[in-house]
């Protein structure tokens, strides 16, 4: 296996692994392709994103820089590397962390977390399709040559050909199939909630983000538990946003469409989303309310027609 090649040479490493693709189970195999990557490219992180899981499938840490993040730090990783994986995905094309929104932020946090400036995701594609995602964390700059974009996205059709003839299971995490057609479309308008919902968390700090109909009716929800059940608190957040719009109302405040609710600890600001939801955000940063306000209207903005084709899929 390479252990750190020139430019332009990750074919004789995609031939080494694609060599052993049949002698070692496929966790094994997505495992090496990573490690051996990330040694290659003197990456700090690399991490293999397959299906619609929005865990890795394989990740190397060679430095263990993962390891040395607290709790918050590693959750705030793993969420902006599931969103790039996803923006990848979606149409098979490399992106940066710069092109993420809140690109700047998200490249100074991975600067000070993994010491790593550059960030590249390369699309998986087979038969034409985008069906995962490699990413490099790296501390350099673009280290690629013409035939390294080549031969990093031929690993798609090694990793695509060894998963069929392993006949991989999907990764955990992976939606469950579900045989209704209003039953898929709602899973799946739901999942790109949550989705929307992780990139707020990250780009706030936020303790926890929800999405909730404004009968208190839970819909979706990330970040820490809250001492209330989900359900107590989801009651609470939408009466006291239906009193604070009443008690506007009363004093001619009647375009009031948000609420902030702050407290000694903890803050809550609330947002109304199409009229018949609200978006609620929690968190512990009292200097924040700015970045707050300013990243929840966008949300809410982005979430209208999420909740509208929840509303019509009428699962909830």
């Amino acid at each position: 296996m390479s252990t750190g090649g020139e430019a332009g040479d990750v074919y004789r490493l995609v031939f080494e692994l694609t060599a052993r693709a049949t002698d070692v189970p496929y966790e094994s195999f997505l495992q090496e392709m990573v490690a051996g990557l990330a040694a290659h490219y003197h990456a700090e992180v690399c991490r293999i994103h397959i299906g619609s899981a929005s865990r890795p499938s394989a990740t190397a840490d060679p430095n263990q820089r993962l390891g040395a993040l607290n709790p918050h730090e590693q959750a705030r990783f793993d969420t902006l590397d599931a969103m790039l994986a996803d923006a990848v995905k979606s149409d098979g094309v490399l992106r940066t962390a710069l092109d993420l929104e809140g690109g700047e932020e998200i490249v100074n946090f991975l600067n000070v977390a993994l010491r790593t400036p550059e960030t590249f995701s390369f699309p998986l594609t087979a038969r034409g399709k985008a069906f995962g995602a490699v990413t490099l964390y790296l501390p350099q700059a673009y280290p690629f040559e013409q035939a390294d974009v080549r031969g990093l996205q031929a690993i798609g059709n090694v990793l695509y050909a060894a998963g069929n003839h392993a006949h991989a299971e999907p990764a955990r995490g992976d939606s469950i199939p579900v045989t209704s057609g209003k039953l898929r479309a709602y899973q799946g308008t739901l999942d790109r909630v949550g989705k929307v919902l992780d990139e707020l968390l990250f780009l706030t700090g936020a303790s926890s983000v929800m999405l909730l109909d404004v009968e208190g009716d839970f819909i979706a929800k990330r970040g820490e538990e809250s001492k209330l059940s989900t359900t107590s608190f989801a009651s609470v957040v939408a009466s006291g946003f239906a009193a604070a719009r009443r008690l506007a109302g009363i004093y001619g405040a009647h375009e009031a469409r948000q609420v902030l609710h702050e407290g000694e600890r903890e803050s809550v600001f609330v947002i109304e989303v199409a009229e018949r939801a609200i978006l609620c955000v929690v968190f512990r940063d009292h200097g924040a309310p700015g970045l707050i306000t300013r990243w929840a209207r966008s949300t809410a903005k982005r979430l209208v027609e999420h909740y509208k084709a929840l509303t019509e899929a009428r699962v909830l």
